[in-house]
C-alpha cells in the first residue's frame, strides 16, 4: 500500500505539470548543478530486449523531457558552466557506458533528433568487435521466460555479487551457472561499436571518453597493471579522435583513494563513478556522480527523480 501511494504521487506529480513548475523555479533561483545521466543499451523494443538495455520509445520519452526542462550538455561542457560563479541553471549530460553498437543503430537517430549531444565510454580492447561481457553471459544464461525484466532483475542481483570478484572466480561462476542452463541455449555476443560509427557519432556533437581497455574492477587491479589500462586506453582515444580532452568512466563505477590516484595521474580530464548524486561548482572533478536510469521504463518516475536531484544542491 504505501508503495501504491508513493507511486500515485509521482505520477500525479508528473502529469499536473508540477514538474515543469519545479524545474522552471530551481533553474532561476538555485545555483548550477549538473545532473549525469547513465544509459548502456538501447533496445528496439522489449520483444528484442537485452540486458540493461532501454527501449528507443522510453528513451526518446527522456530525451524529450530533458530537451523541454534543460539544457543538455556533455559532460565537460557541463563542468565548465558549474564552475563559472554567476551562472545559474540545471545542465544534463546524457552517458552512454561499455560501448554497444545499439548506441549507434537505435540512441544516436534519437540524440540527432533532438539534437542533444551525449558522452559514450568505450572498452577500447572490444572496439569494432563482437564481445559477450560476463554480465551479459548471466543473463543470457538464466533468461528462460517470457519476463525479461524479471529475469534481468534476478540477473542484477547475481552480477552485483561477483563485481568485487577476481576475474578467476567470476568465470568460474559463469562455468557453473551455464552447466545449469537447457541443452543447446544459445549465448550470444554483442557487437560494439567501430571506428567508423564513432567518427560518425564525433561530427554531430557526440563525445567519446575511456572505459578502460578491458572493463576490469580496477580496485583490484595492482598498480602497473591499472596504469597499462588507463594510458593504452587513453593514448589509444587520443590518436584515433584527435584530441587529449578525454574523460573517464570508472568500470562498474567501483573506485577508491588509489585508483583515483592513479586516473587523475594519467592525465584524463574528470572521471565518473556510479555514486548517485548531483555535481555542483566545488565537486571533485575525479569524483563525479551520475544517476544510472537503465531501468527506470517510467516516464513519470524519470521526471520526480530528476526533481530530487535538481534539489540536491
Amino acid at each position: 500500500m504505501r508503495v501504491m501511494i508513493k507511486n500515485l504521487a509521482k505520477y500525479m506529480y508528473h502529469y499536473s505539470g508540477m514538474g515543469k513548475c519545479m524545474f522552471r523555479t530551481l533553474r532561476n533561483s538555485k545555483g548550477p548543478v549538473l545532473l549525469t545521466i547513465v544509459y548502456h543499451r538501447i533496445c528496439r523494443s522489449m520483444d528484442s530486449y537485452e540486458y540493461m538495455a532501454m527501449p528507443a520509445d522510453v528513451f526518446e520519452s527522456h530525451v524529450k523531457v530533458l530537451k523541454d526542462n534543460f539544457k543538455i550538455v556533455t559532460v565537460a561542457e557541463g563542468l565548465d558552466l558549474v564552475c563559472k560563479e554567476k551562472r545559474k541553471g540545471i545542465y544534463v549530460s546524457i552517458n552512454f557506458d561499455d560501448g554497444y553498437m545499439d548506441n549507434y543503430t537505435h540512441a544516436f537517430p534519437i540524440l540527432k533528433k533532438y539534437g542533444a549531444p551525449a558522452n559514450i565510454f568505450l572498452t577500447t580492447d572490444f572496439i569494432g568487435q563482437e564481445h559477450l561481457f560476463w554480465w551479459d553471459e548471466v543473463f543470457q544464461t538464466i533468461h528462460r521466460s517470457g519476463n525479461s525484466l524479471r529475469d534481468a532483475y534476478r540477473a542484477i542481483r547475481i552480477n552485483d555479487s561477483l563485481m568485487d570478484r577476481k576475474g578467476s572466480e567470476i568465470e568460474d561462476f559463469v562455468d557453473n551457472l551455464r552447466k545449469q542452463a537447457p541443452a543447446g541455449k544459445k549465448i550470444n555476443p554483442s557487437l560494439m561499436l567501430g571506428w567508423n560509427e564513432i567518427k560518425e557519432m564525433t561530427a554531430s556533437g557526440i563525445s567519446f571518453g575511456s572505459h578502460t581497455k578491458s572493463h576490469g574492477n580496477m580496485r583490484l587491479m595492482e598498480d602497473a597493471k591499472m596504469r597499462s589500462e588507463l594510458i593504452e586506453s587513453k593514448l589509444c582515444l587520443e590518436e584515433k579522435l584527435g584530441t587529449k580532452e578525454i574523460g573517464f568512466c570508472y568500470p562498474f563505477g567501483i573506485y577508491d583513494d588509489r585508483v583515483r590516484g592513479i586516473v587523475k595521474d594519467a592525465g584524463f580530464n574528470y572521471a565518473r563513478t556510479c555514486v548517485k548524486g548531483s555535481n555542483y561548482k566545488n565537486i571533485d572533478r575525479f569524483s563525479l556522480k551520475s544517476i544510472d536510469v537503465s531501468f527506470l521504463l517510467d516516464k513519470a518516475l524519470f521526471t520526480s527523480l530528476l526533481s530530487f536531484y535538481s534539489l540536491m544542491r
